[in-house]
């Protein structure tokens, strides 16, 4: 059984109200990554991936203190979607929805890629909501906007997921954020 932890960035919202690709993680943001720190501190994972923007590298560098891995920095986990994207109660244009679905189809290879890289290990990639969104999506088989929309990825929450020997793939847990509820932590 090959088991996959994807992790969302923490928290990277400006003052603006904005989360661009280069905004680094804030104060909340490091709070969360340390939470999640804690709580995989005993994991023992295979091997660690990172996607290039700095929120995930930020939140892979707190998790990895413990650690002390190497991380591979991939731009193929990076954030996907464009304004065209699904949003809740809003329509989706056409445009849109074919390129929903040709991620998902891209990323659903990639993280087939991955498990035949790791058979039988313990990898945790660092990426973003909308990856694991479109992942999940079409993992169930619904490429649609409505279930795309459906799922909230919190930030540093934990989606588990488990590849069988067969390549059948197991959701073990989605959006799994209980240790910023857990754990006090300050900065």
């Amino acid at each position: 059984m090959t088991r996959i932890y994807l992790v969302r960035h923490g928290d990277a919202y400006g003052l603006d109200g904005l989360q661009l690709d280069n905004y680094p993680l804030n104060n909340q943001g490091k709070i969360q990554a340390l939470q999640l720190a804690r709580r995989l501190k005993e994991n023992k994972f295979n091997s660690m991936y990172c996607s290039r923007l700095q929120r995930a590298m930020e939140t892979c560098q707190i998790v990895n203190e413990d650690h002390q891995m190497p991380v591979i920095y991939t731009s193929a986990l990076n954030e996907v979607g464009n304004e065209d994207w699904p949003r809740p109660g809003q329509p989706t244009p056409v445009a849109g929805i074919k390129d929903l679905k040709e991620n998902a189809d891209r990323i659903y290879e990639l993280f087939h890629r991955f498990t035949r890289r790791h058979l039988n290990e313990e990898i945790i990639l660092f990426t973003h909501g909308n990856l694991i969104r479109s992942l999940l999506m079409r993992i169930l088989g619904e490429a649609s906007p409505t279930t795309f929309t459906h799922f909230v990825i919190h930030n540093t929450s934990l989606t588990i997921i488990d590849v069988d020997d067969t390549g059948f793939e197991h959701i073990i847990s989605v959006s799994d954020a209980a240790h910023t509820r857990l754990y006090d932590t300050k900065i």
